[in-house]
């Protein structure tokens, strides 16, 4: 009798709890048992020794599955006949050690070795060509960043030993994902930066000290493809440097640390991403929760950013608009850093308590334009329950000269937008007074000669355990808007702006000549323009 599949298992909810009365079930025998060549597919959960019979061959496996197996080697042999097998499942295997040479399962596709606590070495991957992920998750033992073929998408390696992202890591020229979250890694090569189809980059909880690029020649050639960079609770980090103008999201919480932030110049970038047809559904955020050490000179940087996205983010408004006749209600930006101060350069028109008015400047071009609103508002979220949802609510008004294009006389309307403050639930929190600049799609308001917009802003918190919600007090508040003009969909936004601030030319003489989109920035501001990203 030949067995061509062998099932024992355990529902997925009872493997979890890793009891030990399930392995006693398969430990009265202490004899390796013996399998068939003929064995294709092999399920056995908790298997018991330390390794498959020395007689098998698994020439014609195409599933391997020992989860939490007792194994700490698969077999002696390198066996380069493995074409059928497909499919290998070690997870939390954590006696394994190595992990046999596979250079003939060509049809590898996925393998799981997640949580191998004693795993210290990979097998060649060359040649593996249906192999495009791998996920070393929880390999405590592994030191060494793995060589891998170049074809690889995804590469996880979060809690591993490793400690550095070595140079030849420009190589891996199609991955997209890289995961090292809570892994050992204080030094990243500035290669990393070479990678043109990373699109994902996650090293939280690292004891990175700086992630520095400034050492790739050509700046174009730098993370062209990067959306998504997190860098939480790295504790030691100090310095992070030429970062891509325009992700989407970046993460810094607690990194407490921290000193220095800059962006490199836009100008330098080209991003295919942006021109996209769903690029006016984005939502950026820009997030250094508790990152108290950081200097005025990287606040300056921060805030320069956000503001540059949130022009990027109106044009393609704007321009959406003018298609469909509505402003899609997905865009928004989210920016925070400790503080309580709002800058003078960027947010002239301030406040010192949850209310202003703001002057708007008439449109001297006479034709159809759009006023894009930024609002800067300073809170101490430390009360906040971890388990909550904060929102800030802003209620205006736009009163019009002449009761807007219909004429009329003295007309006003009345708004309301709501943005979600992204507390997530996890156990760190706000610390002490927050800075947070904030605009979204429905603070894009096409202008019917409107003279002034009034403001009025509460922080609302709803616990989402006890049903409840409290409104937290607006230390000081600022606003700012840019003008876009309608006339063309023309994707000219190098309107320049002085780096001090100081130009208090009006906002009408800032439109570039001829039919084209431009910006400019509110009268009570003078220029407030976006410095150039240091």
């Amino acid at each position: 009798l030949i067995f061509r599949c062998i099932f024992s298992y355990f529902p997925s909810s009872w493997l979890r709890k890793e009891h030990e009365d399930y392995k006693k079930l398969h430990t009265y025998q202490d004899d390796i048992i013996s399998l068939a060549d003929e064995l294709r597919y092999l399920r056995w959960d908790y298997y018991p020794f330390k390794s498959l019979s020395s007689s098998f061959n698994p020439k014609n496996l195409v599933a391997l599955k020992l989860p939490y197996g007792n194994m700490e080697q698969l077999w002696n042999e390198v066996h380069r006949d493995l074409v059928h097998l497909r499919k290998i499942n070690l997870f939390s295997c954590k006696n394994l050690k190595k992990i046999p040479n596979f250079l003939g399962a060509l049809n590898l596709e996925r393998p799981n070795c997640e949580n191998c606590e004693s795993l210290v070495k990979l097998p060649s991957l060359a040649r593996l060509t249906s192999l495009k992920t791998l996920r070393l998750e929880g390999c405590r033992s592994l030191k060494k960043f793995p060589e891998i073929p170049n074809y690889f998408y995804e590469l996880d390696l979060s809690e591993t030993g490793i400690k550095e992202v070595p140079d030849f890591i420009e190589h891996l020229g199609r991955l997209q994902w890289l995961t090292l979250t809570n892994s050992m890694v204080k030094d990243v090569s500035s290669n990393i930066s070479k990678l043109k189809s990373l699109f994902s980059l996650d090293l939280s909880g690292c004891p990175i000290v700086k992630f520095s690029t400034v050492d790739v020649r050509s700046p174009s050639l730098r993370f062209k493809s990067l959306k998504y960079m997190h860098m939480d609770r790295c504790k030691s980090l100090k310095l992070i440097s030429e970062l891509p103008p325009y992700l989407l999201k970046l993460n810094v919480l607690d990194c407490t640390s921290l000193e220095k932030v800059s962006f490199a110049d836009q100008n330098l970038y080209q991003f295919d991403y942006l021109d996209a047809d769903d690029a006016c559904f984005y939502e950026f955020t820009m997030l250094f929760r508790n990152c108290f050490n950081l200097n005025q000179e990287s606040i300056n940087n921060i805030e320069a950013n956000a503001m540059l996205k949130i022009r990027f983010l109106a044009k393609k408004l704007a321009a959406r608009f003018d298609c469909c006749g509505k402003i899609p209600d997905l865009s928004s930006l989210i920016c925070c850093f400790p503080g309580n101060k709002i800058s003078a350069n960027k947010f002239k028109c301030q406040s010192m308590n949850s209310s202003l008015s703001l002057k708007i400047a008439p449109n001297g071009g006479g034709g159809s334009r759009f006023l894009v609103f930024v609002i800067c508002l300073v809170a101490d979220l430390t009360h906040c329950r971890y388990i909550s949802d904060v929102e800030c609510i802003c209620k205006y008004q736009l009163t019009a000269t002449d009761g807007g294009n219909d004429g009329g006389g003295g007309g006003y309307e009345k708004l309301r937008s709501k943005i979600s403050l992204l507390l997530f639930p996890e156990p760190e929190k706000y610390k002490d007074y927050h800075v947070f600049i904030l605009s979204t799609a429905d603070m894009v308001k096409e202008d019917q000669n409107y003279e002034e917009a009034s403001f009025k802003f509460y922080i609302r918190v709803l616990d989402l355990r006890r049903g409840g919600k409290e409104y937290i007090k607006v230390e000081r508040c600022g606003a700012h808007v840019f003008y876009v003009d309608a006339e063309s969909d023309t994707d000219d936004t190098d309107a320049t702006d002085d780096t001090d601030g100081t130009d208090d030319t009006d906002a009408t003489e800032k439109r570039h000549a001829g039919n084209k989109r431009s910006f400019s920035h509110d009268g009570e501001e003078g220029d407030g323009g976006v410095k150039r990203l240091k």
